[in-house]
């Protein structure tokens, strides 16, 4: 009896110690690995220049702390606040305390949420939740804002964070469940346009402008003083012109701003950024985008030195490898939200359709792109390119600005895929059609043409004709098929 309740303790052991997972934390800032995980910028000699390995791993790793819910206007629970001055702080990260892969995970979902830029409660509350009620922001049934948080790192002091990879990648679709990793819809852009306006402050047009000046400046490219607002008044007018799903994010510019992309199925894709800025050889380098990308005052890429041109002169913290680790397999993880649509007859229809018009050269099954280069016109494909990188030497002729004119600009743009484009909206580099509806829209080419996305004037939504030529009926049953992806 007792030999066997031994041998039993002894297989119970070793399924456990099987199903224990202990991943070989890879490093991510190797200064050999960094040299190529890019692609070069279109005017090459500007090509970001980074912090070494050395300088990258001297910075501080401050610890995560829990986060609490933000609420709308007129749905905080009585004494929320109180009770939050109230909270112990509470770290929750830690990885020596992870022993299976779904831990991993889940704790990537926290690393996935944590802010970098934290400011005092009194501060931050005016801007999200008076913007939020300004700006008729979704939230879930209960009244919860999904893209911010609170965070307690000392007792009786609260503080709102806003500059995590949840602020811009956390999606509340119509049934207000809340979606991570999708396509994200809190309007960031018309959020910053209302504080400026609001700004009790006077006279901040030149403050205004240093601002815009180290988010955005490329000084080598050509009319550069485009890239960011002179003014306020010019801020706000460009800003509010930018629908929830496109962001002027560090390093592209207001004239020029990007829609923000959805994550769900980044394993399968190669280069990551509309431009394909960044190669996705492995986990590896989703690890690095994410060191470059840390929000609007970390991020790597903010310190880079393009040239003679360096945004930014310190930065002051970043992730552990380990929590880099986790959130490259929280991505991973990631999975689309049901499919309402449903793959019936003018589905069917839009298949054949899709099949006969060779849409699958570029958008090739089962992903849905071909994981190419497309470059944009008047860009020369450099002949090492070629040698190294997947490239479909073809431009399709859209709008070539911030493939050219920005800090994130290699010349190209990458074939996008098209699944999930059902939960999606701002479509094209710049999200100028709201809608498939209207990308599909022949009427977008027009010289007077008023586009239902991202604009600063009328004027056509260039590029990608294919599909504008079909009979409406085919048009309409492509667009059905799109929806089941």
């Amino acid at each position: 009896m007792i030999h066997r309740i031994a041998v039993s303790a002894f297989l119970m052991a070793c399924v456990a110690n099987a199903q224990e997972f202990k991943p070989a934390i890879p490093k991510a800032w190797d200064d050999h690995e960094v040299a190529g995980f890019e692609v070069p910028l279109a005017q090459s000699d500007r090509s970001p220049r980074y912090l070494s390995a050395a300088e990258y791993y001297a910075l501080e790793v401050p610890p995560i702390y829990r986060g609490y819910p933000v609420y709308a206007a007129g749905k905080v629970p009585p004494g929320y606040m109180q009770s939050l001055r109230q909270k112990e702080p509470e770290i929750i990260f830690d990885a020596a305390r992870l022993r299976s892969r779904e831990a991993w995970v889940r704790a990537g979902e926290i690393v996935f949420r944590a802010d970098r830029a934290l400011v005092p409660a009194e501060t931050g509350i005016p801007i999200i939740v008076e913007g939020a009620r300004a700006l008729n922001i979704p939230t879930t049934p209960d009244g919860v804002i999904p893209y911010a948080q609170f965070v307690v790192r000392k007792k009786g002091v609260v503080e709102l964070g806003t500059d995590a990879c949840a602020t811009c990648h956390t999606r509340v679709l119509p049934d207000r469940t809340v979606w991570r990793g999708a396509q994200g819809n809190f309007p960031w852009a018309r959020r910053a346009a209302w504080a400026r306006s609001h700004d009790p402050r006077a006279n901040l047009d030149q403050v205004l402008s240093n601002q815009d000046l180290v988010l955005f400046g490329a000084p080598w490219v050509e009319n550069a003083g485009e890239l960011y607002a002179r003014n306020r008044a010019e801020f706000v007018r460009r800003f509010n012109s930018m629908q929830p799903g496109v962001v002027a994010r560090e390093s592209t510019g207001s004239a020029y701003p990007a829609h923000v992309p959805s994550l769900i199925g980044i394993k399968d894709i190669r280069y990551l950024d509309a431009t394909g800025l960044t190669r996705h050889r492995s986990i590896e380098d989703l690890m690095r985008y994410a060191i470059v990308n840390q929000g609007f005052t970390e991020g790597l890429q903010m310190t880079a030195h393009y040239g003679d041109h360096q945004p930014v002169r310190t930065s002051h913290q970043r992730f552990s490898d380990e929590q880099l680790y986790a959130l490259a397999l929280y991505l991973y993880s990631l999975e689309a939200p049901p499919n309402p649509n449903r793959f019936d007859n003018a589905a069917r229809r839009g298949q054949r359709v899709f099949e006969q018009s060779g849409c699958a050269g570029c958008h090739t099954p089962p992903l849905y792109t071909s994981n190419k280069l497309t470059p944009v016109q008047g860009f020369r494909i450099p002949d090492k390119l070629r040698d190294t990188d997947q490239i479909l030497d073809v431009s399709v002729g859209t709008d070539s600005g911030l493939a050219m004119k920005t800090r994130r600009g290699t010349g190209f743009y990458k074939v996008p895929s098209l699944r999930g484009v059902w939960y999606r909206n701002a479509f094209g580099h710049n999200g100028q059609a709201e809608t498939l509806e209207e990308w599909f829209d022949p009427a977008r080419l027009r010289d007077n043409y008023v586009p239902k996305g991202f604009h600063l004037g009328p004027g056509p939504i260039k590029g990608h004709e294919f599909g504008l030529k079909l009979p409406v009926e085919d048009r309409n049953a492509l667009i059905a098929f799109l929806k089941t992806l």
